[in-house]
């Protein structure tokens, strides 16, 4: 082999040495585009999942509230049967409301459902960050006083940041903020809900530098005016629930 065949093979080796590096790093290259790529796609994915579950909570807290005050029920009870109390806690709105309903919301351990049943709303404080309040549900067979119970609550939700609830005045029209009138029933409620943004949430707001806002829900359910009895019971007076 002549100096000049040597030659050519040492550069022919030494090309396709730097082919062989130059196609190792580009590969790098791509696999990091990929997986920045995929790991920008499940992070997406993650967090519409945990929008679609708050949402999804959300709207079945209002459902459930709709449903409740759908039979709202106050004849001849023999006492106040739907209250609405402004309260807060922790600087937040944590309205507390109780009322009377024929809505078919619980059954008793033989099976039956109750003729009038009572159901109560309120918030407590939770720990955790962004002081979550808890939102409790009750709903207890109907006994002798309304709302006089205070037992049986359950948890409904636990990442509430506010509930705030109005009251329509079919007289004056306009929104108060109780009721506590034992001779008529508001028109209508307003219900305003604000629930807190979960963890995932609040760490992409933070690596996102941009602001994610809250949750928020509103409902007006509008409240029968025809209250009354449809059927005789010596228990109520003479007149019996619908």
């Amino acid at each position: 082999m002549n100096h000049r065949s040597s030659v050519r093979l040492r550069l022919s080796r030494a090309f396709t040495l730097l082919e062989i590096m130059m196609t190792v790093a580009i590969t790098a290259t791509v696999f990091a585009m990929v997986g920045g790529i995929l790991i920008s796609v499940l992070t997406t994915v993650e967090n519409v999942e945990n929008q679609v579950k708050t949402e999804k909570a959300g709207y079945g807290i209002l459902a459930t509230m709709r449903r409740d005050l759908t039979g709202v029920y106050a004849y001849a009870l023999g006492g106040l049967a739907f209250r609405g109390t402004n309260n807060t806690e922790a600087g937040k709105g944590a309205d507390q409301l109780d009322f009377v309903t024929t809505a078919d919301v619980m059954e008793t351990e033989d099976g039956t459902t109750p003729r009038l049943i009572e159901v109560g709303y309120k918030l407590g404080t939770a720990e955790g960050p962004g002081n979550p309040l808890v939102l409790y549900r009750r709903a207890t067979a109907f006994a002798d006083d309304p709302l006089q119970s205070d037992d049986d609550y359950i948890e409904l939700f636990g990442a509430v940041n506010s509930l705030e609830l109005t009251y329509l005045d079919p007289e004056s029209e306009e929104w108060e903020e109780e009721w506590e009138d034992p001779e008529r029933l508001p028109k209508a409620v307003k219900i305003t809900l604000e629930l807190l943004l979960d963890e995932a949430q609040l760490i992409a707001m933070e690596q996102g530098g941009q602001d994610i806002p809250a949750p928020k829900y509103e409902l007006i359910i509008g409240i029968s005016s025809s209250a009354g009895p449809k059927a005789e019971d010596p228990q109520a007076g003479g007149q019996a629930p619908p």
